[in-house]
């Protein structure tokens, strides 16, 4: 056998080596911590002062008296876990996994529960977690009664969102691929309530402050990983010592 064919062979071990020890240190996606979160009612007031104005058609000064606004929003502050964005290729295509929060909300007497608008299964997209900052904060006025109590949960979820179509229904649901937490503890808020201010959590300005951790192989993989190296180089060594000496 010629020296180039069983270079060759032995460079096609090598590379299918590689091969395998790529499908064994692929990554799997990580398991979310199930969210921890705050419902905060935050008052920013201010007063409107006093203004005056010339009627156009009289010429007489007309007074706008000041007045004060109480400015308060109910808000949802999800503690951001340690986790950057990063890709994989499956099911030939290329994915961003990220980390995302789904949030329910009902009347605390009801069973049934209803969705923040941004959430999975959502055509308008789910809520991706603010990488460069401590919290993701969400304002929820709106999905809230005048007076009464409600019932709040949060899970993450881990993976990649894609889009499904289906017939009948206006819009392309956002579906993520992946792993969840599970729900959270349920957080009752009572509308109308006095609420006790408290001091705002620091939020960070530089991304850099976030942790950049990607998931880690495990010590099984690890090992795996290096037994089939040293099995497939040797075998290719053995294959081609035993070339030579027949040459």
């Amino acid at each position: 056998m010629s020296k180039a064919l069983t270079l060759m062979l032995f460079t096609l071990l090598t590379l299918s080596s590689l091969v395998m020890v790529g499908s064994v240190f692929a990554q799997s996606t990580p398991k979310p911590s199930v969210p921890e979160f705050t419902i905060k009612i935050v008052s920013a007031p201010y007063d409107v002062p006093t203004t005056h104005s010339i009627d156009p058609y009289t010429g007489e000064e007309i007074t706008h008296p000041g007045y004060h606004v109480e400015n308060k929003t109910t808000q949802i502050w999800i503690e951001n876990q340690a986790f950057m964005p990063y890709q994989i290729y499956e099911n030939d295509a290329e994915w961003t996994i990220n980390l995302f929060y789904n949030i329910r909300l009902k009347g605390a007497f009801s069973q049934d529960w209803f969705y923040f608008r941004y959430h999975n299964g959502s055509s308008d997209g789910n809520l991706r977690q603010a990488y460069d900052f401590e919290y993701t904060v969400v304002l929820i006025d709106s999905y809230l009664p005048p007076e009464g109590k409600v019932d709040v949960q949060i899970e993450a979820l881990i993976g990649y969102e894609h889009g499904v179509i289906t017939g009948g229904f206006p819009g392309t649901p956002r579906i993520i691929t992946g792993e969840s937490s599970g729900w959270s503890e349920i957080q009752t808020l009572t509308i109308g309530e006095s609420q006790t201010s408290s001091p705002e959590p620091t939020i960070p300005t530089s991304p850099s402050q976030m942790p950049n951790e990607e998931p880690e192989l495990s010590e099984q993989e690890v090992i795996l990983g290096t037994v089939v190296i040293i099995a497939i180089v040797g075998a290719g060594l053995g294959l081609l010592l035993y070339l030579i000496k027949r040459k």
